[in-house]
């Protein structure tokens, strides 16, 4: 059985920051946090008889301060390119938390392949 994608990248963003969440931040947050959200498409035809999915995974690391973000932000990376799924890296900047004007963001896409 495959593991559902929202578990995957949540056992990918965890031991880099326990305060990670999918789809939105709870109520009062607490900072540094991490946030992410997945896209994903059916990619047919690459082996006969076997379905592929395609995710877009955009992560959003939050803090307080520029140095928590920019010291989170590798630990992600790292992460993600340890996991057999990862197809590549694919865009990366910044990121705006509109709730908070002092809090700093960064964003990192990356696309990951799943057989269904």
């Amino acid at each position: 059985m495959t593991t559902p994608i929202h578990t995957l990248v949540t056992s990918l963003l965890t031991p880099v920051l326990a305060n990670s969440w999918a789809i939105e931040l709870p109520p009062n947050p607490t900072w540094p946090a991490i946030v992410f959200e997945v896209a994903t498409e059916p990619e047919e035809g690459w082996s006969a008889g076997v379905s592929y999915d395609r995710h877009d995974v955009q992560v959003v690391i939050l803090a307080r301060t520029l140095d928590e973000v920019l010291t989170l932000q590798p630990q992600v990376v790292a992460a993600f390119e340890a996991c057999p799924q990862l197809m590549y890296e694919d865009a990366s900047g910044d990121a705006d938390y509109e709730a908070d004007a002092e809090v700093y963001g960064r964003f990192v896409t990356f696309v990951l392949r799943t057989r269904r």
